[in-house]
């Protein structure tokens, strides 16, 4: 008599093929193990997941705005985020078990210093040293990351562009993430981000990076990032404390209007200055900045006649004591590079931030500073496999305010 072979429930299972089914799903990536990445920024939360790479792939996108009456208190902005984050990522139903973020920028310090090296001694620490003296704190309370300038040692001091921020800080957001359930794989800087952006930009264009010296400009809510970068190397990096929401306060006080207003008749605006009209021909060519959609014009602004436009406007805005004050500081950072790389003068500039929307000002900003400008709508570079979730952004417009979580998106994920 023969006896049947007991296989057991492996056996059951191999009988029935389930075995093979099962090996075929071995390795691939679970959707909610693809990280998740969140920017909490001035004018709101951005969450953003990627998978895949040449190119990447938007999985998920969500856009969750700043209250008007938080938008000047960073103290209790962040808080709100911070405590708003669990249910807006549960009301978006995005699939993620992993997640990363950015330091804001206004928490966070840059500087560049200039250092001995010293054999044994990691850069981060001897980084860390100099800036808590500078500072007047515990070296301990600091998280620090640096980034050295090639090329660029002088009396045995090596240049080196150094990243700050509260280690109490960043257990917070460690912990925001937490709450949300979400384990922590990746806290980047904002400069670091926007520096891969960029060169997901030239890979877009066909994997060949620009290696003359180029200025970036993150034109945000409530700063303004500058980058110099010689092709895919940051080798300048610093924060202006100036953003849309000065541009704003300054309409407040010209026309007695509230900031609600202000921000309204900003985005109206087609130059900054009254009898200062902004020609295209210092951002490239008659229809705006290249990579952004021309500006639309006003039924009856062609033809109008000069006397009777005086006439009708009545009160006037005019933005160009802050633009000048940006124009300055941005000045002083191009005079910096270029006494550190002399003969390698900045030829062009890049604008990311939201407010490299507004056409007027990104095509004043370069005719005053004498440079071609280009606009980078980083989730054109992206692709997008059918029907993406998406919740308050629209992906059919340029969208340069998403540079910095598109280029954190795309960082190592290390922790």
């Amino acid at each position: 008599m023969k006896r049947k072979p007991q296989l057991g429930k492996l056996g059951k299972s191999l009988s029935k093929g389930k075995l093979s089914t099962s090996l075929s799903t071995v390795g691939a990536i679970r959707p909610g193990a693809i990280p998740l990445m969140i920017e909490f920024g001035v004018s709101g939360i951005k969450v953003l997941q990627l998978s895949g790479q040449n190119p990447s792939t938007i999985n998920a996108v969500a856009f969750m705005p700043t209250p008007d009456d938080l938008l000047d208190n960073p103290a209790k902005r962040l808080l709100f985020q911070m405590d708003a984050l669990p249910k807006f990522l549960k009301g978006e139903k995005i699939n993620a078990t992993r997640g990363a973020c950015m330091i804001p920028a206004g928490q966070m310090i840059c500087k560049h210093l200039q250092i001995i090296p010293a054999d044994g001694v990691p850069m981060e620490q001897l980084a860390g040293a100099q800036l808590s003296s500078q500072l007047g704190c515990d070296p301990g309370s600091l998280l620090v990351r640096c980034r050295e300038v090639p090329g660029v040692k002088r009396q045995g001091k090596q240049e080196v562009i150094c990243f700050g921020a509260s280690r109490e800080f960043v257990g917070r957001l460690m912990g925001t993430l937490k709450l949300a359930k979400l384990d922590t794989v990746g806290i980047h800087t904002e400069f670091d981000a926007l520096a891969r952006a960029m060169q997901l930009r030239d890979d877009s264009a066909g994997g060949v990076s620009n290696a003359k010296p180029r200025l970036v400009l993150d034109l945000g809510t409530g700063s303004t990032k500058v980058l110099i970068m010689h092709g895919s190397q940051m080798v300048f990096a610093r924060t202006i404390e100036i953003g849309s929401r000065h541009f704003d306060e300054t309409i407040c006080h010209q026309l007695r209007c509230t900031m609600m207003e202000a921000r309204e008749m900003r985005h109206a605006l087609k130059q900054l200055a009254p009898k200062q009209p902004v020609h295209a021909g210092a951002a490239g060519g008659g229809g705006g900045l290249p990579g952004m959609p021309p500006a639309p014009v006003n039924e009856g602004e062609q033809g109008e006649a000069p006397a009777e436009s005086g006439r009708s406007r009545g009160p006037q805005i005019d933005l160009s004591e802050p633009v000048e004050i940006i124009c300055d500081e941005i000045s002083m950072c191009m005079r910096y590079h270029d006494a550190l790389f002399p003969g390698m003068r900045v030829e062009s500039v890049v604008f990311m931030g939201g407010q490299a929307k507004h056409q007027a000002l990104g095509e004043e900003l370069a005719k005053r500073l004498h440079l071609e400008a280009q606009a980078l709508d980083p989730l054109a570079c992206l692709a997008r496999s059918g029907r993406v979730p998406v919740s308050g952004v629209d992906l059919r417009s340029a969208q340069p305010g998403w540079a910095a979580i598109v280029g954190g998106a795309l960082s190592p994920m290390d922790l």
